[in-house]
């Protein structure tokens, strides 16, 4: 269930009903003891002797134990302490609450933070990390929350707002890499040959390259759609659209399978996720399995990168999950001033970034400059978008969680410009829209260049793998942390402008591909394409095998379709509010609306 808005739940005796759930992450111990483990302060007896007021505040869809009123708190200090807690307010009055917070936050007569917030502009958690200098003491750390006017004269707090101090927790950073911990990292609509570490001249890669020297590349890493919803969910499960059910903007998760997030959280992992789409959200089920899945449409790669930094913070003393989605370099393209002069020339075309000014426009309406000037614009997303994944890892090393830390980064789709005839992904299967970058890198991973083709499928064995879990018998990828062997890859989309199903079946990035399109009901297969990829990697014309070739190759990938949604289990409608499925309609996604029968269980 998705929960929309803000809430405050106020009860008696909510706070040791919130101290003895979290006993097992605090451990069992009195007022002031040494620290072992993070501490969560809303646990700890006050300085005067009594328990703190504590409630549950919800904010966009994340709900957190909060302190809701000033508190101190005596502790034993680690050698090297971080405090982390989040600022957050329900509102529930009429109109804007009619004043500030103030917040100020002391370890004894230091301050460590002072924040001065609108409650407008407070919809969500706004989290906050604090070192705290001269470890190994005892201390008081203080929470003052104040309402105040503009000019910080206390006002009486009104009916109807809660403000809150959420998850406040002391951590020891000597025990952060201690514990394993997987870090993936998807950047939406990179195209591989867009990315340096393949051979592409521009620089929009520099992270990602040094990543990919630092550890494992996969040269031939292929997804199994050409859209988000459907790559995104093979990742995290490991098995194709047809099998989880997120074939179409109409469905999404069918729960027929076990996720990755949900794996290792019942192995103990702390599992959270930062996402940027619709459709890697709840709306669509890809929050299976995480204690917290953060989705805001079309948020910035910096806000992605922050409140990366942030989880964490406040996840690394243990096992975590830590799923991070970049959006920016999908259409529209629109990056930051300092990313579009890296790579744009003087230009004065009619064409923006907007998907809807070029998206009707064939080779024939578009000028050299014209393309040049997109594909600057695309390229300017990705340097933007793998800047601030650089940032995460530069925060994931100052914390020392490199040294047990599995990193995954890669793509769900590629990107077309016309390569053949059409802009943007998901109606088409050709190689600029289904060969993706991946590379992984983890303590213990000799470098290495893997040439063997590898599928989306894969991720979720190999993250399983690193983290000691056994992987379900429904995976049908094959981790990989040891050297591969040659396999083929399938992918599929159901995005199409004819209503037909299309399907791929990839020998590798030197043998063949077929392509079929299927008919709506998939009686039939209406075409067919094939390409020779070592003779034409550009897939420029297609040339039939000898049938005694082809017709295996037809066999399997049409078995491959059909076993999978036998597999599937029941569809998932999806139930989209109007709002939304205008925002996809924007987006370009070819069709709309809900499900039929569709029940809104947001």
């Amino acid at each position: 269930m998705v929960r929309r808005g803000t809430q405050v739940v106020l009860a008696a005796g909510v706070a040791a009903a919130v101290a003895a759930a979290l006993v097992g992450l605090a451990g069992a111990g009195c007022r002031r003891r040494a620290l072992h483990g993070p501490l969560p302060l809303v646990s700890q007896r006050t300085t005067a002797g009594s328990a703190p007021r504590v409630a549950t505040l919800a904010l966009g869809g994340e709900t957190r134990a909060a302190l809701v009123e000033s508190a101190s708190f005596v502790v034993d200090l680690p050698a090297r302490p971080l405090l982390t807690f989040g600022i957050g307010l329900s509102w529930t009055g009429d109109g804007d609450a009619p004043g500030w917070y103030r917040l100020t936050v002391r370890a004894d007569d230091r301050v460590l933070a002072e924040r001065t917030l609108n409650p407008r502009a407070l919809r969500e958690w706004r989290d906050v990390s604090v070192p705290i200098e001269g470890g190994g003491r005892r201390a008081t750390i203080a929470f003052d929350l104040r309402f105040t006017d503009r000019d910080g004269r206390p006002l009486p707090i009104p009916a109807g707002l809660s403000l809150g101090v959420g998850e406040p927790v002391l951590h020891d950073l000597d025990a952060y890499g201690r514990a394993r911990g997987v870090l993936l990292v998807s950047i939406d609509t990179v195209r591989r040959d867009h990315v340096g570490a393949y051979g592409y001249a521009r620089p929009t890669t520099p992270r990602f390259d040094a990543l990919a020297r630092a550890g494992v590349l996969f040269d031939d890493a292929v997804s199994t759609s050409s859209w988000t919803l459907p790559a995104h969910l093979s990742m995290l499960t490991g098995v194709g659209p047809g099998r989880h059910g997120g074939v179409d903007m109409r469905h999404g998760f069918n729960r027929s399978v076990p996720t990755v997030p949900a794996l290792l959280r019942a192995a103990g992992f702390a599992t959270r996720a930062v996402t940027s789409h619709l459709y890697v959200s709840s709306v669509y089920g890809v929050d299976d399995g995480f204690e917290h899945l953060d989705f805001r449409q079309d948020r910035k790669a910096t806000e992605v990168a922050d409140r990366g930094t942030s989880l964490l913070d406040r996840v690394g003393d243990r096992p975590f999950f830590v799923f991070l989605h970049f959006y920016d370099p999908h259409w529209h393209y629109d990056p930051p001033d300092w990313a579009r002069r890296l790579f744009e020339g003087a230009y004065a075309g009619p064409l923006t970034g907007n998907w809807q000014d070029f998206s009707r426009r064939t080779r024939a309406t578009v000028s050299d400059a014209d393309l040049a000037h997109l594909l600057a614009l695309y390229d300017g997303e990705i340097r933007y978008a793998d800047t601030e994944t650089g940032r995460v890892l530069d925060h994931l090393a100052a914390r020392g969680l490199d040294r047990s830390t599995l990193v995954v980064i890669t793509s769900d789709h590629g990107e077309a410009f016309l390569d053949h005839g059409s802009w943007e992904h998901q109606k088409t299967l050709y190689e600029e829209v289904v060969r993706v970058p991946l590379a992984i890198r983890g303590p213990g991973l000799a470098p290495r260049h893997e040439r063997a083709q590898t599928s989306a499928l894969d991720i979720a064995p190999t993250i399983l793998a690193w983290a000691g879990v056994p992987a379900p018998s429904s995976i049908a990828g094959r981790s990989l942390l040891a050297p591969l062997a040659e396999r083929e890859a399938y992918g599929e989309t159901d995005q199409t402008v004819d209503g037909t199903h299309k399907l791929f079946l990839r020998g590798g990035a030197s043998r063949w591909k077929a392509i079929l399109s299927l008919s709506g009901d998939a009686a039939e297969v209406r075409g067919e394409e094939w390409y020779d990829l070592s003779s034409d990697p550009a897939e420029r014309k297609s040339v039939a095998p000898a049938q005694a070739v082809a017709d295996p190759i037809r066999r399997r990938a049409l078995e491959r379709w059909r076993t999978d949604r036998g597999a599937g289990g029941a569809a998932h409608p999806v139930c989209l509010s109007p709002e939304q499925q205008e925002r996809l309609r924007a987006l370009g996604y070819v069709s709309g609306g809900s499900a039929e029968g569709c029940r809104d269980e947001r």
